[in-house]
């Protein structure tokens, strides 16, 4: 008998045009690839055949590349089959319309980006020498010829890509352009390809998990599917512990139809938890396909002993239900973010930056990561690195912002990718949710579709305008339920309620607002430009998608200005708004800016603005919204997920870390709202008419309330110190010390005090400030838990004082102290790639030095920078 061998065929690939259409100089001789995988803009700037699209205005330059033909081949041999033995060749991933052939005969047509292809060559492979050849059509050119040949007319628009096209074509969608990322049309092998030669192999092996937490036990039912196994064929299944030991083993006969299964019990388990909650231990099931005492094949899945689901169910004093994750029967708020491709061109995205940019997440607090539906399902590594770090996955499906067709071709295509990645994605713990798509209720909802919520008939769904509801209200649940029944399924994104956006059930995307019914939704960002400071009245079960824009680290702008004049240098020049997409992003920007802050136009001051813009916004709504989480049937918000976590290139976005890595001043203040206990103030006023009908004679009276959130799961006690100071100058006007106690997994308010009057003006701003610290045994302070502001807004309106500022560098720390208190205040380095700051944009107050943790310092300059700063 013989085992199964895998080559990687990855060696010796080159690539040239075919039939160039409207280009001066067709590139029609083989050129080798730049690397393996790939795609066609890596390959042609590796020979300079085309500029780097990301920067200046190139992108300009290269959109012929998009609508052309290109041909990718390689040779590779093999040594001659042995009787019964098959030959197979697997395609992770053609991008997008793809024709391959081998030794001049067809083999597969390709229309869709996100599967994996098994193509059976036995009769076509030949002994020695192969030529493998993939000719990439034009997904542009071909998806238009598509609506025409269809007649296809979406309803409405198409957010952030204007071509409706995309909509027929299984292809990631941000490569049509997106409100944060460049239209720049990509085709090539972007994953692996792989030779195969077995006779039996295992095709597929599957786990499902149930335990019991309270007795720490755990069963595992293993599953596999044998490729002509059948005969004198057995599965040996065996279960690896965290520390190597083997600690279950079985033996099971293959079924007629190729199907085994055991049950596997686990004593002593230890539990995968998320990030913060406990420790992520991976087990191995390993299965090992044997004939007459002889291994054929073996596979293996890392697997995580856990249950997970979202919990909807009724609310105490509110209406609607709870939306949030429950690990292990613990409820958990999801703090994190939205998570877009790491890079345009993601054959070039290798292991080591998913880490990092991984790492970087789970550094900022960050629990739960929502891989957006107009991206791609991720590779593999990527979901290896959540299972060891921690962090809790929601995945939409591949559909983004769009009324897709759901004739059966389309089905059929769909039912195929969707088990593909399915099986390919199950055993990963990490994945806690999947949602149908990413607002496509939303468009059809906007757009007026023959969308009616309260028909139940799946074949009128089929009938009307937005045919793709059945799609994501039948096949893919179908599907679920078959493929990952313990893991939950949502619609869509945003999706619940009486309609899409229901701030009482389910979840939503907070570029809207709701502030009674019927409906009524006023736009924050996207269209009427609300004040951020109104998150804390926009908040619902669940938030998935909210956030603001900034600029990013002035590095990154000039990467992108490099053959740029020095009048680009600006921070609404062409370029600079070239690199940044969004809608009628002008007016938007600075409608926030001039709201809230006075500041200059030099570069490096409107970046500094506008990110301090963004991370002002952002804590005003993770205070508010984690302030929801009150406890068992209190759960009135579960999760906020911010809109975006990184971007695919340079560019002007709501990201928290911009394309290099390099962290905004909003990833550090998210950082500290989404700790493991953190704090909260709210500013009120409370205004009295002396008398009936006055306008002239008000009482008035301001009120300050604090909370803290405690999301462990240990009740804890601290020592709690709330100030108020004088802006202008720093005098102390009211300090209050108490102990209190935060209850395990809730929100406890702290205070609800009045703001004392200022001895030197009426008009005198006041900032409020509060600290948390351990307490030793001997009720001594210790340490520095948490640390929360408040200040009066508009900032504009605020004349900041020039403060005394006592900077010190010991080493890799750094402390800051000021005299008056200090918004915004952020330490740089030139060397910006080389030094990681552990915290930053802090708000100084009299006498609480601030000490900030810095990893790669090493002697180099700090300079900062404050709010107000000259």
């Amino acid at each position: 008998m013989v085992s199964l061998t895998r080559n990687i065929l990855d060696a010796g690939w080159e690539f040239k045009q075919v039939g160039a259409i409207g280009v001066p100089e067709p590139q029609d001789e083989f050129l080798p690839v730049a690397q393996f995988p790939t795609n066609i803009h890596l390959d042609l700037m590796a020979h300079n055949k085309i500029p780097d699209p990301f920067i200046g205005l190139n992108e300009y330059k290269v959109q012929w590349v998009g609508e052309q033909k290109w041909l990718y081949r390689t040779f590779f041999t093999v040594g001659a089959a042995l009787e019964g033995e098959k030959t197979v060749l697997q395609f992770n991933g053609l991008d997008t319309f793809a024709a391959v052939s081998l030794n001049g005969t067809k083999i597969l047509e390709s229309e869709n980006m996100h599967r994996t292809y098994r193509v059976d060559v036995t009769s076509t492979v030949k002994e020695n020498s192969n030529v493998l050849e993939i000719l990439f059509d034009s997904a542009i050119i071909r998806g238009k010829n598509l609506m025409k040949e269809r007649d296809f007319k979406p309803v409405g628009i198409t957010s952030g890509a204007t071509d409706k096209s995309r909509l027929l074509v299984r292809k990631a969608t941000y490569h049509y352009s997106w409100n944060w990322g460049p239209e720049l049309t990509t085709c090539g092998p972007w994953r692996p390809i792989y030779l195969e030669r077995y006779i039996s192999r295992i095709s597929d092996l599957s786990t499902k998990v149930s335990v019991s937490v309270l007795d720490e036990t755990a069963s595992v039912c293993v599953s596999a599917e044998v490729e002509n196994g059948k005969g004198n064929h057995s599965i040996s299944f065996t279960i690896i512990d965290p520390d190597q030991n083997v600690i279950a083993t079985e033996v099971a006969k293959i079924s007629d139809s190729g199907l085994c299964s055991v049950q596997l019990k686990v004593q002593d388990a230890a539990f995968w938890w998320p990030i913060g909650l406990g420790k992520q231990p991976l087990y191995t099931v390993r299965a090992k396909l044997i004939r007459e005492s002889k291994s054929l094949h073996e596979r293996e899945r890392k697997i995580g002993l856990r249950s997970a689901s979202i919990i909807q169910r009724p609310l105490i004093d509110t209406p609607g239900t709870t939306f949030f994750v429950e690990v292990n029967n613990v409820p958990v708020f999801s703090s994190g973010s939205n998570w877009c491709p790491a890079d345009h061109f993601v054959p070039r995205v290798t292991a080591q930056r998913y880490r990092k940019l991984l790492k970087i997440f789970i550094a900022a607090n960050q629990n739960m990561i929502r891989i957006w539906g107009g991206g791609v399902y991720e590779e593999d590594i990527f979901y290896d690195i959540c299972d060891e770090l921690g962090i809790l996955v929601w995945n939409d499906f591949m559909f983004a912002c769009g009324t897709y067709p759901a004739d059966a071709a389309f089905q059929k295509e769909i039912v195929a990718e969707v088990e593909n990645n399915l099986k390919r994605l199950r055993h990963h713990p990490s994945i806690v949710a999947w949602s149908g798509n990413n607002e496509d209720y939303l468009f059809a909802t906007l757009f007026k579709a023959e969308y009616d919520i309260n028909d139940t008939n799946p074949e009128n769904w089929l009938k009307s305008n937005f045919p793709a509801r059945y799609i994501y209200e039948k096949v893919l649940p179908e599907l679920c339920t078959k493929l990952i029944p313990d893991t939950s399924y949502h619609p869509g994104s945003p999706w619940g309620g009486k309609y899409f956006n229901d701030p009482t059930v389910g979840d939503t995307h907070m570029w809207e607002g709701e502030y009674s019914f019927p409906q009524l939704w006023d736009l924050l960002w996207h269209h009427i430009s609300r004040p951020w400071q109104e998150y804390p009245k926009l908040g619902s079960r669940f938030v998935s998608e909210f956030g603001i824009t900034s600029l990013p680290h002035v590095k990154t702008i000039e990467s992108y200005l490099v053959d740029s004049p020095a009048s680009e240098r600006h921070p609404h020049s062409r370029t600079v708004d070239h690199h940044n997409k969004e809608l009628q992003h002008e007016r938007k920007l600075a409608t926030y800016l001039i709201e809230n802050f006075k500041y200059g136009f030099g570069l490096e001051e409107y970046i500094y603005i506008s990110q301090l813009n963004q991370a002002e916004a952002m804590t005003c709504a993770m205070r508010a919204w984690r302030r929801e989480w009150k406890g068992p049937g209190r759960e009135y918000c579960g999760g906020a997920l911010i809109w975006q976590f990184n971007p695919t290139w340079q560019v002007t976005s709501k990201a928290l870390v911009d394309y290099y890595n390099r962290p905004k001043m909003a990833y550090f203040t998210v950082k500290r709202d989404i700790a493991p206990i953190s704090l909260g103030i709210e500013r009120k006023e409370i205004k009295k008419p002396q008398f009936e009908f006055t306008r002239a004679f008000i009482d008035k009276e301001t009120r300050f309330l604090g909370w803290a959130t405690n999301v462990t799961m240990k009740p804890v006690t601290y020592s709690l110190t709330v100030k108020v100071f004088e802006l202008s100058t720093g005098r102390d006007l009211m300090t209050r010390v108490e102990t209190r106690e935060l209850a395990a997994n809730i929100s406890t308010e702290l205070f609800d005090l009045e703001l004392p009057k200022s001895r030197k003006s009426t008009e005198e701003p006041l900032i409020i400030s509060t600290c948390l610290r351990t307490l030793s045994d001997n009720g001594n302070e210790g340490t520095v838990v948490a640390r929360c502001t408040n200040w009066p807004q508009p900032y504009r309106y605020l004349n900041m004082p020039k403060p005394k500022l006592d900077i010190c560098v010991h080493g890799d720390i750094v402390t800051a102290k000021a005299n008056v208190p200090v918004k915004g205040f952020t330490l740089y380095v030139e060397d910006v790639d080389g030094v990681e700051f552990e915290d930053n944009c802090l708000d100084l107050v009299p006498g609480d030095t601030q000490a900030v943790v810095s990893h790669g310092l090493n002697g180099r300059a700090v300079t900062w920078r404050y709010y107000g700063m000259e």
